[in-house]
């Protein structure tokens, strides 16, 4: 007996496993990289989305910056609370607006964006682990086409109006 293959399926599977794998590859200052996938129902004010961080070791200043995929997301902003602890010590906590401006995400297949939020360089113990904790502040019940939100950790993000690229002669 032979099992049908549904090629969509298929596809998409290839078609995301891609898409980390490019991600990946191109963040090569990249610490630590984690997403956590939104149900169908959207993302409501009383969902809080946790990362659990295990001590980095050898980063003490670190960029951080939070990934949005979307798909049909019908809003041009995003409203974020933003915690971050180490041990039992607060270290960051900021409520956080961001316009989602298209032109400058990248874009996928269909309605599908992929954003980049900076947060900013936070120092943190690197012997410690951290908690990164995101809720919804935007002033809608539920937030609905958003795929999945990811956090990610780097070496320190340039500061507003320095260069990106760094030529070392």
């Amino acid at each position: 007996m032979r099992s049908k293959v549904n090629p969509l399926s298929t596809l998409r599977k290839f078609s995301v496993s891609v898409l980390l794998s490019a991600l990946c590859s191109c963040m090569t200052d990249t610490q630590h990289l984690t997403f956590l996938p939104i149900g169908n129902d959207g993302w409501t004010h009383a969902d809080t989305l946790s990362y659990d961080i295990a001590p980095l070791g050898g980063i003490a200043n670190s960029g951080i910056s939070v990934l949005l995929h979307t798909e049909g997301y019908a809003y041009e902003n995003i409203a974020l609370g933003i915690t971050i602890r180490q041990d039992t010590s607060l270290v960051y906590h900021e409520q956080r607006s961001f316009r989602l401006d298209r032109t400058n995400s990248k874009s996928g297949i269909g309605r599908r964006y992929d954003y980049t939020l900076p947060i900013g360089n936070v120092t943190l113990n690197d012997t410690l682990p951290t908690t990164i904790t995101l809720t919804q502040q935007l002033d809608q019940p539920a937030l609905t086409g958003i795929r999945e939100i990811g956090i990610r950790m780097s070496k320190p993000l340039p500061k507003p109006g320095e260069a990106v690229w760094k030529v070392e002669w």
